[in-house]
């Protein structure tokens, strides 16, 4: 924006000492002016647009400084001495600002000694803040799911970064304003900067009164409303809310049975009660475990606690070299750093110990008020302690939250995340003696102890009318804690402040009143008195801006301290009052809402901070679970109608059984745990797919390297290209067989032995490169192998050598072409050579099947369309099939193990067979079987998946025929014996006659005549002879045939195979 030269403000009464606080501006802050013509609609209109926006504002700097000169300070003691530090304070932040490219505007306060800094951040700097933040998250594995390949990860980023939400900007804008410098921050804190009192968002009206209006017409809060507050107030305040809205639904179950257990008038104290208790606060406690952890992954935020952001107020001792990055950061001592967390220990129990004594004198008051007192003004004094326990414990509470907030300060903590729990962990232990420790006083002091004071009072002359202590003393005193205190909570948070929002303004009337003259010049303290024109639009936004600035900053420890220590009413005393957890339900329904309106009316906006969890709470939570196996336990043996509770020997027995209760909810606890960790949750799947994408990228990307890598020394290196001398190519031009090797590569590919027949065919392609047959050949094993874009680089390359060579080989290589792309999912393409292979070559048997396929699969849109390419498919272990028949059926087992049903295609044809299986690794499995040996009959042939195998049933046509072969034209059928199934006055043939007829016309030859051979030695052979041909050709595995029984008789057949074959087992 243009910048706009301005005369220095004029400062108002209040600090008319320091006009030279108030400086031209340094850019525009994008406020609008209008002219005076303009219709009032328009200015209307615009006015709503603008403070909608807060006009391009994105954080208000609020600066105080002292307007007269302090006492006691040796450095400054003139008026002059403090204008000019304050100016240079004022003039160093505004240079920080400059120099992370800020816009900012300088500004009056209506308070005296105060000036408003309104910072506005541009696109770049931004855009820079949120590319590191994207570098870290990355590193720390906050988000992968962008990962991608590089041609489209630009385009990813921008459309994350158009996608940015409302709280995400301003994060990423209070990152660029509060980090330290060295990090390319401007480093404003108010804990470093003298007078910076605190940094602000301001609150998006529109927004707020949309949110507030759609919760007041729900019952509950859906999981998109808690992705509109993370949208717009960030991870932390969200997290807030979750956790409220799921402890409420959880807090139905406590609820229905404290109900139906009061409404029956049944002991609260038994153990399936106490236990039931125990049992829901674990269960709680774990769900949300699993519900943070989803919410996390769903909002982005996953890992985000491995993020350790250093503090801008961490300064250290001295800069040193950090070990891993090699960067200059601060450094302080370990024992220094120790001993200030040890020194901060007393000064937290001093703050604790004072407030102890205020909570227990609060305590006895109301005692001795309550169940002692029966004097004058009793009916008065009876509301002493209340009167006490609401002006009394909130502001010793307060003070100290203060005190330890110094201490935490203290301490010199690194991490913001450091801080927090240190912090937390004082503030637990402060409300923890507030809530809690009356209750203990009251259970295990008060009531075993009670009656020994009734004789004191006697002594002293005090009248009463209390006789015995009982558990109902305990039963009131919780009430007591759990409705009124809850009221009072509830009234001093939404009550009184809104109290003071009306009586305030009209307070300020009536003074206005009484000082007139005063007011006057108080009235004109606007932008008309600092030399600027008055704009409507701006003194309304401006307005708005001063009644921000006068909020209170959102405390979100005081929100959750009071769901905690309700939610250890619930599970540490519900079974003193069963309703204890309906008062809680009825409460929270409230003060979710209520949060709502104190965060959008009552105080500043907060700043939305990026979190992972609830924090430190929830372990504060489970401490409550195991207070309330203790509370529990002792409850139910010390307020038994059995127990003597003045027994000498009733705190041994308390103590035993507050033992065992804390045995059951250890295994409880371990139970809970282990049987949750058995059901699968949809974020570990998440997170699993996310590692393996991350894993995968990344892979492919080292791997890709490596094959372009290989795939250019082979380019390079091809053939004999390494033999330089004349000499060394005559002696290894030839230095193959290449009908033997042609031979054994054919062999291993029949035989399913793909990785041996790639391993020859590469070989014999290295050797005569030109030669197209064995390209052809390998891309035939590329497709078993699934290895597809190899197979198509073949095809291709096939293709091009036989342009003007043999008719049948260019046949072929269409149809390999043809085949490849089929599989690729590029139809048209696949069908285009298929047709050409088809003229080439129309005899072809295999076409007929690839074309009825391929033309299943054609989009109905005949013009070509170009689809992607698949990614190379994973290689696949090559598949044994076996088959057998009988009269009817032929049996084929295609051995695959644990195959699911919707991975199997399989097609019946007259004379051919197809069938595809999806594998668990994503690739596929093909067998084509085609022309069959025989004709079948499709409509009764089956298929069935086995664990190890699919087994195939093909019925034959013609019964009793036994194929020869299972594929292809079948020289050796023969005629199997059959009976007729009913009585026939026509002779039957005497099929064994006719076979013994052929086989005595037909003499064996070759393999057939040895097999007839081995089977007439066999048959003429003694036992023993017998025993050792027959041991010795299985355990060989058909290798061997032996006919000597001493020999082999005690020792096992090795396998022998053929000189040039390996042995393999199938697996």
């Amino acid at each position: 924006m243009a910048e706009v030269q301005q005369e220095p403000f004029v400062a108002p009464k209040s600090t008319e000492g320091f006009q030279n606080l108030f400086p031209p501006t340094g850019q525009d802050t994008g406020l609008s002016r209008k002219s005076s013509d303009e219709k009032e609609e328009e200015e209307s209109t615009t006015t709503t647009s603008v403070l909608s926006s807060n006009a391009g504002v994105d954080y208000v700097i609020v600066f105080k400084f002292p307007t007269t000169v302090p006492k006691g300070n040796e450095t400054i003691t003139t008026r002059a001495q403090l204008e000019t530090h304050v100016a240079d304070s004022l003039s160093n932040i505004t240079n920080r600002l400059t120099k992370v490219n800020l816009r900012f505007q300088v500004r009056p306060g209506k308070e005296e000694g105060t000036l408003l800094i309104l910072v506005s951040s541009p696109v770049g700097p931004i855009k820079q803040e949120y590319r590191q933040e994207r570098v870290r998250d990355f590193l720390l594995g906050v988000r992968v799911d962008e990962i991608g390949d590089d041609s489209n990860s630009n385009d990813i980023t921008d459309q994350a970064f158009q996608d940015l939400t409302d709280a995400e900007r301003l994060r990423l804008v209070y990152e660029i304003i509060t980090q330290p410098e060295s990090d390319g921050g401007a480093g404003i804190t108010s804990n470093v900067d003298k007078y910076v009192d605190s940094i602000m968002p301001l609150h998006d009206d529109k927004f707020n009164n949309e949110w507030l209006k759609s919760w007041s017409t729900k019952w509950l809060v859906s999981d998109n409303d808690l992705l509109k507050i993370r949208n717009h107030f960030g991870e932390k305040i969200a997290y807030y809310f979750a956790f409220a809205q799921t402890y409420f639904i959880w807090l139905s179950a406590p609820a229905g049975l404290g109900c139906l257990v009061y409404l029956t008038h049944s002991n609260t104290l038994t153990i399936w009660y106490s236990l039931s208790m125990l049992i829901w606060a674990i269960l709680f406690t774990e769900m949300w475990k699993r519900k943070e952890h989803e919410l996390a992954i769903h909002w982005g935020v996953r890992n985000y606690s491995k993020h350790e952001k250093r503090r801008t107020e961490f300064k250290g001792e001295k800069m040193i070299k950090d070990n891993v990055t090699g960067e200059e950061t601060p450094y302080v001592s370990a024992w220094k750093l120790f001993t200030r967390r040890i020194s901060s220990v007393p000064g937290v129990a001093v703050g604790a110990f004072f407030l102890s004594i205020i909570v227990a004198f609060v305590f006895m008051l109301q005692l001795f008020l309550h169940e002692y007192y029966n004097g004058p003004f009793h009916q008065f004094l009876h509301y002493t302690p209340t009167i006490g326990y609401v002006l009394l414990i909130p502001t010793m509470t307060n003070i100290y939250s203060k005190w330890v907030k110094i201490l935490t300060n203290w301490e010199m903590h690194k991490t913001d995340a450091s801080w927090e729990y240190s912090y937390t962990q004082k503030i637990f232990i402060a409300n923890f003696l507030v809530g809690y420790l009356s209750l203990f006083i009251t259970a295990w002091v008060y009531i075993p102890f009670g009656d020994h004071v009734l004789p004191y009072l006697v002594e002293f002359n005090v009248s009463h009318e209390h006789k015995t202590v009982d558990f109902l003393r305990l039963r009131a005193q919780l009430v007591y804690f759990v409705v009124t205190g809850q009221l009072i909570g509830f009234l001093t948070e939404m009550v009184v402040p809104y109290a003071l929002k009306r009586i305030m303004p009209q307070a300020k009337k009536l003074q206005a009143k009484v000082t007139k003259k005063d007011q006057k010049k108080s009235d004109n303290t606007d932008l008309a008195t600092i030399g600027v024109a008055v704009d409507p639009e701006e003194a309304k936004f401006m307005e708005k801006v001063y009644r921000e600035v006068a909020l209170e900053e959102y405390n979100i420890y005081t929100d959750y301290v009071e769901m905690v220590i309700q939610f250890g009413y619930v599970s540490m005393f519900s079974t003193v009052w069963p309703l204890t957890s309906v008062c809680a339900v009825i409460n929270n329904w409230i003060e979710i809402r209520g949060d709502a309106i104190k965060i959008c009316k009552y105080t500043r906006r907060p700043i939305p901070h990026r979190a992972e969890s609830i924090g430190p709470w929830l372990g504060n939570m489970e401490t409550l679970i195991w207070l309330s196996s203790i509370t529990m336990g002792s409850f139910a043996y010390l307020f038994h109608p059995t127990t003597n509770i003045h027994s000498p020997y009733t705190p041994v027995f308390t103590l035993l059984c507050i033992l065992l209760s804390e045995h059951i909810f250890v295994a409880l606890r371990a139970g809970i745990r282990t049987g949750l960790s058995l059901v699968p949750s949809w974020s570990e799947w998440l997170i699993r797919k996310e590692e393996y994408k991350l894993k995968k990228v990344w892979l492919e990307r080292m791997v890709g390297n490596h094959k372009q890598f290989v795939e250019r020394s082979i380019g390079e290196e091809s053939g004999n290209n390494d033999l330089s001398d004349e000499l060394s190519k005559k002696l290894w031009s030839h230095h193959l067989d290449k009908q033997f090797e042609t031979s054994q590569a054919n062999d291993a590919f029949f035989d399913d032995d793909y990785d041996e027949a790639l391993s020859l065919f590469t070989e014999l392609v290295t050797l005569e490169p030109k030669n197209a047959e064995f390209i052809l050949k390998r891309c035939q094993v590329y497709q078993k192998l699934n290895k597809l874009d190899l197979a198509l680089k073949d095809g291709e390359q096939a293709l091009a050598l036989l342009e003007q060579g043999s008719r049948s080989l260019l046949a072929r290589a269409h149809l390999q072409l043809g085949i490849t792309l089929h599989r690729l999912g590029r139809y048209v393409d696949a069908q285009k050579h298929l047709e050409q292979s088809k003229e080439l070559n129309p005899k072809e048997k295999i076409l007929v099947t690839w074309l009825r396929k391929n033309q299943d699969n054609l989009p109905k849109d005949t013009k070509p369309v170009v689809t992607p390419t698949a990614p190379a498919a994973v290689p696949v272990k090559a598949t044994r099939y076996e088959w057998f028949q009988n009269d009817t059926f032929v049996t084929i087992e295609v051995f695959i193990k644990n195959v699911k049903n919707d991975a199997v295609e399989l097609n019946f044809f007259d004379n051919s067979l197809s069938l595809t299986v999806k594998l668990p690794t994503g690739s596929d499995y093909s067998l084509e079987l085609e022309p069959l040996a025989h004709k079948i009959v499709p409509k009764e042939s089956s298929f069935k998946i086995l664990s190890t195998k699919i087994e195939i049933k093909l019925k034959k046509e013609m019964m009793g025929i036994m194929w020869g072969t299972l594929e292809g034209e079948d020289q050796l059928v023969t005629m199997t014996t059959t009976t007729p199934s009913s009585t026939s006055s026509k002779k039957s043939k005497d099929w064994n006659k006719l076979t013994r007829e052929l086989d005595e016309d037909t003499k064996p030859e070759g393999e057939q005549a040895l097999n007839s051979l081995f089977q007439q030695i066999y048959k003429d052979a003694d036992p023993d002879t017998q025993r050792a041909m027959m041991k010795s050709f299985v355990e060989s595995n058909g290798t061997c045939l032996s006919t000597n029984w001493s020999e082999i008789g005690n020792k096992k057949t090795e396998v022998k195979p053929p000189e040039g074959m390996i042995a393999k087992k199938y697996e």
